[in-house]
């Protein structure tokens, strides 16, 4: 007997929402991100993951007609990614949580319907990636500030570049992330890999329409972004495209770029490839497939309620350390400078309290002491909320450092005027000391999973009085009195 193409459909779907569900944090993640109309870089999500569901609905016969067997590895598989979400989602690296759903979703399906159902969603899964917020700019960005030196230098007008921003005579432009392109290559991609799917095209010749791609989209941007300059400068600055918007001059570049696209794989294209013969029908297999399917259930609920419940069983602890630190031997309490350069910022912190001390040398030290309960998104210590500099010093330099206390990151920073401090810092995590701020949060991740570890950050800042090396020394004296 064979298996009805919509009775499958339901079951993936079924599946599909329940991951949505049980891992919500990442779906309204997602959400939210493909309706930031301000940003725009992801607002095609909600596209893509039409078009997904179109590529599995497409495939329906395909999916009815493949044979149910037993997929171990990726059961293991998934109880790994399940795992690695939780340290993602509890670490708030949603880089890494979002990236893992369609993983997730990809191996309850495999191992609920088979290694054959698994290829058959390969493409569709995969393809969700194009609207994940994975996608790093700055490269992007960096090109094109280089191909800006590049043209200006040759076609004027005259341009000084400081970083991103560019200053011609009658104006500056500033290269942000939105002027990286790199909307424009996700987009473009995403057109290039539906193309070759569509056509069935060998691999081989997938990898050519998307590197062809990947190197038109590049271009389209560099020709927005040279044309607004130019368009800038011949009006003195009040062209459209630079007192209201640029954005839909970008898209209609982009639709000739995509046309330029169609035309050279069309042309240079390889011969139609003959469908693939349907596969045949796949027996009825109603009772290992609903076991397999309860199995995958049990393992997409019950971990996440496993590692809610053991939190819940060992509720955070007293806030470590609320009291900031105490004067060490030889340096004596000091009132802290309200006109200080160096203003952290912790958003939602337990605890935040700044301290200064001083010694008969003359030397001054400021102290900062931040403790999370429980991190959580908008409230951690390493975040978009949280910054260890604030908005007044800017980094110069950064390496880790060893003292009598224990290694420091130290941070070498300058503020508006010129003048030049250092800043030592480290997290303490479930009882450990951490200088990297990746490893902070992947320690703090595992923890996470089965209980509430309390996590802080001490921080010492003081002035290159003399030099840096003096102020390092004088860091140095002050972790050697007393400071753990």
């Amino acid at each position: 007997m064979q298996v009805a193409p919509r009775q499958r459909l339901w079951l993936i779907a079924l599946l599909a929402c329940a991951v949505a569900l049980v891992y919500w944090p990442s779906s309204v993640f997602l959400y939210q991100k493909w309706s930031d109309t301000a940003e725009k870089t992801y607002t095609h999500g909600w596209l893509i993951l039409l078009i997904c569901v179109a590529l599995v609905i497409r495939a329906r016969g395909e999916l009815a007609a493949a044979p149910t067997q037993p997929a171990p590895l990726a059961r293991l598989a998934l109880v790994g990614a399940i795992l690695a979400w939780l340290v993602c989602y509890r670490a708030s690296i949603e880089s890494l949580e979002v990236a893992l759903l369609p993983v997730i979703f990809w191996l309850a399906a495999t191992a609920v319907f088979g290694g054959a159902v698994g290829r058959l969603l390969l493409f569709p899964v995969a393809y969700l990636y194009f609207a994940l917020p994975i996608w790093y700019s700055t490269p992007l960005k960096d090109l094109t500030v280089l191909a800006m030196h590049g043209l200006l230098r040759i076609t004027g007008p005259a341009a000084l570049f400081t970083g991103d921003v560019i200053h011609i005579p009658n104006g500056a432009f500033r290269i942000e992330e939105g002027c990286s392109g790199v909307h424009f290559m996700i987009v473009g991609l995403a057109v290039a890999a539906l193309y070759g799917e569509q056509e069935r095209d060998p691999w081989r010749i997938r990898a050519w329409q998307l590197g062809l791609m990947a190197v038109l989209a590049v271009l389209a941007n560099w020709v927005r972004v040279y044309t607004v300059i130019e368009a800038g400068y011949l009006t003195d600055m009040q062209s459209y495209l630079v007192r209201v918007s640029h954005y839909g001059f970008g898209w209609a570049v982009f639709a000739a770029t995509l046309v330029v696209f169609f035309v050279l794989v069309s042309r240079f294209g390889p011969a139609t490839v003959p469908a693939a013969a349907p596969l045949a029908a796949s027996p009825a297999d109603p009772h290992p497939r609903l076991l397999h399917g309860a199995s995958v259930a049990a393992l997409l609920v019950l971990l996440p309620a496993l590692s809610a419940g053991a939190r819940m069983a060992h509720p955070a602890p007293p806030a470590p350390g609320a009291a900031g630190v105490d004067a060490p031997a030889s340096w004596h309490a000091l009132p802290v400078d309200l006109h200080s350069a160096w203003l952290p910022v912790f958003a939602g912190a337990d605890e935040l309290r700044r301290q200064a001390f001083g010694n008969s040398a003359g030397a001054t030290v400021e102290v900062l002491s931040v403790v999370y309960r429980t991190q959580r998104q908008g409230a951690e210590l390493v975040g978009e909320t949280s910054s260890i500099l604030g908005d007044e010093l800017q980094p110069h330099a950064e390496r880790v450092v060893g003292s009598p206390g224990g290694a420091f990151r130290e941070t070498e920073v300058a503020d508006r005027t010129g003048v030049h401090s250092l800043i030592w810092w480290r997290y303490q995590v479930a009882g450990r000391n951490l200088v990297e701020p990746f490893a902070q949060q992947l320690w703090y991740g595992i923890n996470a999973i089965i209980w509430n570890p309390p996590a802080a950050l001490i921080a010492l800042h003081t002035a290159c009085a003399v030099d840096c090396n003096s102020a390092r020394r004088t860091l140095g004296e002050f972790v050697a009195a007393g400071i753990r």
